[in-house]
């Protein structure tokens, strides 16, 4: 396994010292497990998104931890409603007004035990994340949240991805693919046969023929963000 940042690190370390487990962590802020597993396993970036540090501070104070101590791994010094200070090499926050952007673009993605990707969800979904520029106006778009690191590095797990499902599927594209059984996973696409479609994973490298009559959709990735 690949070397994690400090901060994932010292994210442990907090967690432990509030003698809170990932599961309770994970519940309380309405996460999946693998999701905020993520943070500790295999986060890589300097800091954690600042509305993640800020929902955990809360959380672990009350557990005993020192005020301020998960706010600095955000890049923060002072109390929950500092800014986060300038820094090159910080992850981009969370914008602070959150609870007013426009937050209607629906969440598709579910997992589950028994597959290294995502589930596709029929039912209505139960979280909606804010809308970037390039999809406003395109009723049918939605973001999912990828897991398993076989897209690193151009996606980690845990990762929020944007998908446009107008948006033709071009060779070297990155797609969404939906099985018909409502799997789920996210790939590199090559090419397509009368009976095959050629994708790469990227951890490790690798091609791999999909059957055509197992996949339901293809699904064009338009863009990504560190979610919190």
């Amino acid at each position: 396994m690949s070397e994690v940042s400090e901060v994932a690190r010292r994210l442990k370390e907090l967690r432990e010292q509030a003698g809170l487990t990932m599961r309770a962590v994970s519940d309380s802020l309405g996460w999946s497990l693998t999701r905020y597993q993520h943070y500790e396993d295999r986060y890589k970036r300097k800091y954690l998104p600042f509305e993640l540090a800020r929902a955990l501070e809360e959380m672990f104070v009350r557990q005993g931890v020192t005020s301020g101590a998960v706010l600095q791994l955000a890049g923060i010094e002072g109390s929950q409603n500092a800014a986060p200070r300038a820094n090159p090499g910080a992850a981009r926050p969370v914008s602070l007004n959150a609870a007013t952007a426009q937050r209607d673009l629906p969440v598709n993605s579910a997992f589950r035990e028994g597959w290294d990707g995502f589930w596709f969800i029929a039912e209505e979904a139960k979280e909606f994340v804010e809308r970037p520029a390039n999809l406003r106006g395109v009723a049918n778009a939605f973001a999912l949240y990828t897991d398993g690191d076989g897209m690193q590095p151009r996606y980690l797990a845990g990762e929020l991805l944007y998908v446009n499902p107008n948006r033709p599927i071009t060779p070297n594209c990155f797609v969404a693919i939906e099985f018909s059984d409502g799997r789920g996973m996210v790939r590199q696409f090559l090419r397509r046969t009368h009976d095959g479609i050629f994708v790469r994973r990227l951890h490790p490298d690798q091609e791999t023929r999909l059957a055509a009559a197992e996949v339901k959709r293809l699904y064009r990735i338009t863009g990504s963000t560190e979610s919190a």
